[in-house]
């Protein structure tokens, strides 16, 4: 989604209109995530995605058609077992999809917003009339901060009860005193990967992490470890013990935490600090003996016995990995399996007469 934003306000900052397609709404198996978004640019230019396959056509075609007409497109999409297995899509879901012009005078300074708070790691929460023209920028808890239209009174209210988080897309609200629905929105800060380990496995996963979306920060007491020289993919390197270094670090519920140093007292050192912080996910390296080892001491020190049992330890997901590489892939899906949440487990259809 930062791409699409980030080519967004590009394009109005240069006085150019642009068709953002939105999920708003999905039911039953569908080939995105929850906060899909997809840019179609007066060039004809796609940016990001909406599924791919004949849906992402109907999304390109409807995209151009706004940008002529300046009408929104409200779009039911429904992709039958049939269509799935022609167009490539192992789906069967609808999706309902809101495509709108953007420009510098509709919706661009509201994106600008966006992207401003997510510079300062505040989160922002977008409310947009579906087939209207109000819009609403809130913080966490609703509280107006920009508006297009009026302010009516409901809109905090409505927001407070609903309960987002960073797993989360949209919702859609509508209210008793007026006919229109709402398309609730939540923006969230970058997630940070704090990577504790400069070697050959801190190296792969700070990579891998860049590439799926994380704001890395690589970190080792050792400069020739903690250096861009050897870590080109790391957004910062911190070379510095770790007690010091945990004193700086602005760590959020946003943040996630991994031990993956070379030794078992400074994985113990990560793990400890990293209790007395936010974050939202804190993973170790090793084996379960060496987890109840650590676990051990660090209860006898006085910490949280309820926070430490949600530390991610063996981290990674079990695949049988062994290279730095494969515990990478491990890793890494762990936390976006984290970041994302997981609303479904996926199972074996049996089959009669198939073994």
């Amino acid at each position: 989604m930062e791409d699409v934003i980030g080519r967004l306000l590009n394009e109005v900052g240069k006085g150019k209109a642009v068709a953002l397609a939105s999920l708003v709404w999905s039911t039953g198996s569908i080939p995105m995530s929850d906060s899909a978004k997809m840019l179609v640019t007066e060039s004809g230019e796609i940016v990001g995605t909406i599924g791919g396959g004949c849906l992402e056509a109907e999304v390109f075609a409807a995209g151009q058609s706004v940008l002529k007409s300046e009408v929104p497109s409200d779009m039911r999409y429904t992709m039958t077992e049939k269509q799935a297995g022609e167009n490539g899509l192992n789906c069967g879901g609808t999706v309902r999809i809101y495509t709108e012009r953007i420009d510098a005078a509709e919706g661009g300074e509201a994106f600008a917003m966006i992207e401003k708070a997510k510079v300062h790691r505040e989160p922002r929460i977008m409310v947009t009339e579906l087939n209207g023209t109000r819009r609403y920028v809130t913080d966490e808890e609703g509280k107006i901060i920009w508006a297009k239209g009026d302010r009516p009174f409901w809109i905090s209210e409505e927001i407070a009860g609903v309960k987002f988080n960073s797993r989360e897309g949209g919702t859609i609200l509508g209210t008793p005193e007026e006919e229109g629905e709402f398309f609730v929105e939540p923006f969230w800060p970058q997630p940070r990967a704090y990577v504790f380990g400069g070697g050959h496995v801190g190296g792969q996963v700070a990579a891998l992490a860049k590439n799926v979306g994380f704001y890395v920060v690589l970190i080792d007491d050792r400069p020739f470890f903690a250096n861009r020289d050897l870590h080109p993919y790391a957004d910062e390197c911190i070379a510095g013990e770790i007690d010091c270094v945990f004193e700086s670090l602005p760590v959020d519920e946003q943040s996630f935490i991994l031990a993956l140093t070379r030794g078992h007292q400074y994985d113990e050192q990560v793990v400890e600090h990293a209790l007395d912080t936010p974050a939202g996910y804190i993973g170790m390296l090793g084996s379960e003996r060496k987890k109840i080892l650590l676990w051990k001491k660090i209860l006898q020190r006085g910490a949280d016995p309820q926070r430490l049992e949600e530390v991610f330890s063996p981290i990674g997901i079990n695949i049988g990995a062994d290279t730095p590489e494969e515990i990478a892939v491990s890793v890494v899906a762990e936390m976006v399996r984290v970041r994302r949440g997981v609303r479904k487990e996926w199972k074996t259809k049996k089959m009669e007469g198939v073994r």
